[in-house]
């Protein structure tokens, strides 16, 4: 499946986003948010490899304010640039955009289902955004940072559970420094509190995954890992069908 760059608008704001429709019969529309390097080559070829399996993607920018067209790379440098944009970004900007994002999909397809799927950023986004109506599930792929107050709103994002009428999957490594074990432990006790019998939230932590394990262009990439990862998008937005490996 080729994708193809299209503009979304939040507001009078044009998002550049990536669509890849896999023009089959379907039950979920993923809505997919990058992580700091923006809508790079690896979350183009992420989304086309999910479109493969049946599952329309459309990926929208984090960063529509301050860099629309942001697609960086991976060196120390780029780091520093993609931070410096997420640091710019507020919880208002994402609720705004990731609603857009609902809003067009929902225009195109009223009858399918929706999922958020975030990485880095994005994962952190994908929590914030499942607080959404309109969102059935919800892949937060270490998403770092929500058990902290963020600066813009003196919360932080995990607080947001309460409001998830959806399914929500947070997946991440122990090894990760990004999401210590403290933060580890307090998003698990927080999906308790909120879901006690355990029926809607998923917490999978992989023993000795690092930050970014999904991304094959990542010296962190795990191949294990990720096969975990992709199994359970497989799984929960895609029926019966052979699993990736």
């Amino acid at each position: 499946m080729k994708g193809q760059w299209i503009n979304i608008y939040s507001g009078d704001l044009p998002l550049r986003s990536w669509w890849v429709d896999s023009g089959n019969e379907c039950e979920y529309i993923s809505i997919v948010l990058p992580e700091v390097f923006g809508i790079n080559n690896w979350i183009r070829s992420f989304s086309e490899k999910l479109a493969a399996q049946n599952l329309p993607v459309l990926a929208i920018p984090l960063y529509g304010r301050t860099a629309p067209n942001l697609d960086l790379g991976y060196s120390e440098e780029d780091l520093k640039l993609g931070r410096h944009h997420k640091n710019l970004t507020t919880l208002k900007n994402i609720i705004e955009d990731v609603s857009a994002a609902i809003n067009w999909v929902k225009e195109k397809y009223p009858k399918k289902k929706i999922a958020i799927i975030g990485f880095c950023f994005g994962g952190h986004a994908a929590l914030i955004a499942s607080s959404l109506k309109g969102i059935d599930n919800s892949f937060c792929f270490y998403g770092a940072g929500v058990t902290t107050p963020r600066t813009d709103t003196n919360f932080a994002p995990i607080v947001l559970l309460e409001k998830v009428s959806g399914n929500l999957n947070f997946i991440c490594g122990s090894a990760d420094d990004l999401i210590p074990l403290k933060d580890r432990l307090e998003i698990k006790k927080m999906f308790k509190k909120f879901d006690p019998l355990e029926e809607r939230f998923s917490y999978i932590e992989i023993e000795g995954a690092d930050h970014g394990f999904m991304c094959e262009e990542r010296e962190s990439f795990d191949k294990a890992a990720s096969i975990i990862g992709w199994n359970l998008l497989i799984k929960e937005l895609i029926n019966n069908i052979e699993r990736i490996v």
